[in-house]
């Protein structure tokens, strides 16, 4: 098994991610970027800019494509991909992952 290269640790939390007009869900978060279940990925690299609905209130951030896989949509296997946080509230991350963000830094 591969090492772990994330900064931050990761909570199991499943939020609505909105980008433009595409919608998907997360699968974990971290007050580094999160990991979402998506029918079409976007390439390594691509910026992204969205809201996460967290119980009712907006989370509005920016961030980079870290890494995707592309599902199967014959088989209805949804694709994964990472985001990686550059631009998020160090209010919004508490709210994301809970008071154990508090101790973790933001950009």
């Amino acid at each position: 098994m591969g090492e772990d290269k994330r900064s931050s640790r990761r909570h199991r939390r499943r939020y609505k991610v909105t980008v433009g007009p595409a919608s998907w869900f997360t699968t974990d978060v971290s007050a580094g970027g999160f990991s979402g279940e998506v029918m079409r990925v976007l390439a390594a690299g691509a910026a992204v800019e969205g809201t996460i609905d967290v119980r009712g209130a907006e989370v509005v951030f920016a961030g980079d494509v870290a890494w995707a896989e592309r599902g199967d949509w014959h088989l209805n296997l949804r694709g994964r991909m990472g985001v990686r946080f550059t631009r998020i509230g160090p209010e919004a991350v508490t709210l994301l992952v809970g008071a154990s963000a508090l101790r973790l830094s933001t950009r």
